[in-house]
């Protein structure tokens, strides 16, 4: 395997307007798309039609990235999911004014009267600082707010880490997807918050990119482009370097299971992430929810390929795919390549939550654009 780290450059084409106008076209296109959505174009925030009368007597949840991996958050906005996202400018982190503005958004009758919003991003420090200033001011002023940044990237090893931790990369979704369905059913923020967090430590994703990302400064921009017949495993949702290139690319079946090592391997002290009790044949819990990402441009039927290859090794090493979703859930704008998200269930004997109870919020019916059901 190759470990070569040169790239070639090459022209690539944007079909935008102004660059700097980009974020503001998309998310007013999304309300023509879902009536239900208004959107704040002076803070870059989506958010339900019904927030005012739903955060009366429900936890509210907001979730914020920079622009660029579409349809994360905007396309999850709605009933039994975020109540509202905040948009950064194209990888770049909404600023603390627009998260603070979201959270008043969220709690109109101030935090007394509400049951408190859940703020969630991915876990990078331009989110965490302005996350930060913003919580701050906002408990400041008397609102009840909970902050999880989630980082879910085995790529990054805890010795390469450190304090900063792991990068974010889909796992946020699959958390959110179970506390935004106790927010619905009138949990407390509390409960929300545990559960969000919860199921976030059980959560590793590993991506793949057959090429490099670049940003929309201009309608012809430079791409940095791998070798030829490279792919990079591990590489960033903004083009961060990744654990190693490989050429000659290997066949799906061996870059699955090479993806699956990196997820399951609990004897890797760097990278045993997710908290199974063994790495093959796990008795208690052997149960699993399947995730398989387009970075962007790849095809739903090169993800339904790498989802049965999965699937297949998956049950070769002892484990049960409950449940499996598919298609562009976290992007880097038109990037070609795969993720792999990895939902370690609950065992029987329940944690924070019982296995019955996981499923049942996982298949929790949701009104948004962009999960498929």
């Amino acid at each position: 395997m190759s470990t070569a780290t040169q790239t070639t450059a090459k022209e690539t084409f944007h079909f935008i307007n102004n660059p700097s106008d980009a974020i503001n076209e998309a998310l007013t296109g999304l309300t023509y798309l879902k009536p239900d959505l208004s959107y704040n174009a002076a803070y870059k925030t989506i958010y339900r039609n019904d927030l005012e009368a739903f955060s009366a007597d429900h936890v509210t949840t907001i979730g914020f990235a920079g622009g660029g991996h579409e349809p994360m958050f905007g396309g999850f906005v709605g009933h039994n999911y975020l109540s509202a996202y905040v948009s950064g400018n194209i990888f770049a982190s909404p600023t603390a004014a627009q998260i603070f503005e979201a959270i008043k958004l969220c709690q109109p009758k101030g935090g007394k009267q509400s049951k408190g919003t859940l703020v969630v991003c991915g876990n990078y420090t331009g989110d965490i600082l302005n996350a930060g200033l913003a919580i701050t001011r906002a408990q400041a002023a008397g609102y009840n707010v909970h902050f999880t940044p989630v980082g879910d990237d085995v790529a990054v090893g805890r010795k390469k880490g450190g304090k900063v931790g792991r990068r974010g990369l889909s796992g946020h979704l699959v958390a959110l997807k179970s506390a935004c369905a106790l927010a619905e059913r009138g949990e407390g923020l509390e409960r929300v918050s545990e559960v969000m967090e919860y199921v976030a430590a059980n959560v590793g994703t590993i991506g793949v990119a057959f090429d490099r990302v670049a940003l929309p400064n201009a309608t012809l921009t430079d791409l940095q482009v791998l070798p030829p017949a490279t792919i990079e495993l591990g590489m960033g949702a903004h083009g961060e370097p990744g654990l190693r290139q490989i050429s000659p690319v290997p066949s799906p079946e061996a870059l699955t299971s090479q993806m699956l090592d990196l997820l399951l391997d609990i004897s890797d002290k760097d990278r045993a992430f997710i908290p199974f009790s063994a790495s093959t044949n796990p008795k208690e819990d052997n149960e699993v929810v399947l995730l398989l990402n387009s970075l962007g441009s790849t095809s739903d039927e090169v993800l339904a390929r790498f989802a049965e290859l999965a699937v297949a090794d998956l049950e070769k090493r002892g484990f049960k795919v409950s449940r499996l979703t598919l298609g562009p859930l976290v992007t880097s704008l038109k990037m070609s390549g795969v993720g792999i998200t990895v939902w370690r269930l609950p065992p029987d004997s329940g944690e924070a939550n019982t296995r019955k109870e996981a499923l049942d919020l996982w298949d929790s019916r949701v009104d948004v654009v962009a999960w498929r059901q």
